[in-house]
């Protein structure tokens, strides 16, 4: 049985890891193999990585920079872990992958889409998710559910509201199959959306 990569995206608070462990709940269900990540993460180097990027206080960092860092955790994360999972033929459930760098870099970042886009693709190449699975919520929903956990990406309204609009308007790279679901409802709701969009596509 061929491997499958689903990527979870969507701003902070539309309840990407709670639908992370749903849907491996569901393919464990099927005796799937699952292997579970985040962004950045994952590996030594990404935890390094996400404790940098976070340390907002100490380090500051730059678009361009902060994609490289993403980009150079991804890339770690692709060979130790998620390409040897793939091969064995294991279910790959990530929160967040390369489209968050599009987004948050580029459309309401600095880089701008065009060039996220075309680092993600030089990088990546075609090591990416099989499927993009983007949660949709009201932005009211979202800050509520965001509360005083924002972190260093999401302090200033104006920014989420630039990652909304990234999230619910990108193609991403060339190739991308990017399914977009709303977040809205119960978590039992949310995961039913899901398992319908991710059971059509893993055949």
């Amino acid at each position: 049985m061929n491997g499958f990569f689903i990527a979870i995206e969507g701003v902070d608070g539309v309840g990407k890891s709670t639908l992370v462990e749903a849907l491996k709940d569901r393919f464990e269900g099927l005796g799937r193999q699952v292997l579970t990540v985040r962004e950045p993460g994952g590996t030594a180097l990404g935890e390094e990585v996400r404790n940098l990027l976070l340390r907002r206080e100490e380090v500051e960092i730059g678009a361009e920079a902060q994609m490289l860092l993403f980009l150079s955790s991804r890339v770690e994360l692709l060979r130790q872990k998620i390409g040897p999972a793939l091969e064995a033929g294991s279910v790959v459930l990530s929160d967040r992958f390369h489209l968050s760098t599009v987004v948050y870099q580029g459309i309401a970042g600095e880089l701008g889409e065009a060039r996220s886009i075309a680092v993600c693709q030089t990088v990546l190449g075609d090591r990416r998710p099989d499927l993009n699975l983007v949660l949709d919520l009201p932005m009211e929903a979202a800050r509520t559910r965001i509360g005083k956990d924002r972190d260093r990406f999401e302090k200033e309204d104006a920014f989420l509201e630039r990652v909304a609009t990234g999230f619910a308007t990108t193609r991403g790279v060339p190739g991308d199959k990017i399914v977009r679901i709303t977040a809205e409802g119960t978590p039992l709701e949310v995961a039913e959306r899901a398992w319908a969009e991710v059971s059509h596509v893993d055949r």
